[in-house]
């Protein structure tokens, strides 16, 4: 046998490799491109400032209803 030059050694020859094997769904690769969707980024920040506010706000009311109990 040789070196193992013939050993997929990019994420295009792996993914042809595991294609040509047909296990196409479980190549995942390690490193994937970076997305440069400022507008995707935006949203999913202006989501998660949200979902943050709401946790805030739900934890305030917590704390008040907390407090009114032991006040009485």
């Amino acid at each position: 046998m040789g070196s193992g030059s013939t050993r997929p050694n990019n994420a295009d020859d792996k993914m042809i490799a595991a294609i040509e094997r047909g296990d196409d769904g479980q190549f995942k690769d390690r490193n994937p491109g970076k997305n440069a969707d400022t507008k995707l980024i935006k949203e999913k920040a202006a989501r998660e400032k949200k979902i943050q506010d709401k946790t805030d706000r739900l934890k305030a009311l917590r704390l008040a209803a907390e407090q009114e109990a032991k006040a009485k």
